[in-house]
């Protein structure tokens, strides 16, 4: 009679390959901020971005900040000012379009003044 096998090693589950991330404006908050301030300036009626009426509404980044950019956990929020050619809420879905693939969440525009 033969006996039974007794295994060597203990049974290891393979290891997952190494995560390896891909550089992502995404991952980066300072070119995720840039990248959303050119988008919303890509947006024709946009004349430019806001920063509040006493310059809160920014991302502040070492150095510098982005103004009328703030990013937050959940989305961000955008303050605009436009130069009024297109009815303002256009003007507020275009912006959120353009900007949608870079940010997950809701995304909050203000208009805060129109260029004239």
């Amino acid at each position: 009679m033969t006996e039974p096998s007794t295994p060597t090693e203990p049974f290891r589950a393979p290891e997952p390959p190494p995560v390896v991330e891909e550089h992502d404006a995404r991952t980066d908050p300072a070119e995720l901020a840039e990248a959303v301030a050119s988008a919303v300036r890509s947006v024709p009626d946009v004349h430019d971005l806001h920063g509040g009426a006493f310059g809160e509404v920014a991302t502040y980044l070492p150095g510098r900040r982005v103004p009328g950019v703030r990013l937050t956990e959940h989305g961000c929020e955008l303050h605009i000012v436009t130069r009024g050619a297109s009815p303002l809420t256009a003007t507020v879905e275009l912006v959120r379009d353009a900007v949608r693939p870079l940010v997950s969440g809701p995304i909050d525009v203000t208009v805060e003044d129109i260029a004239g």
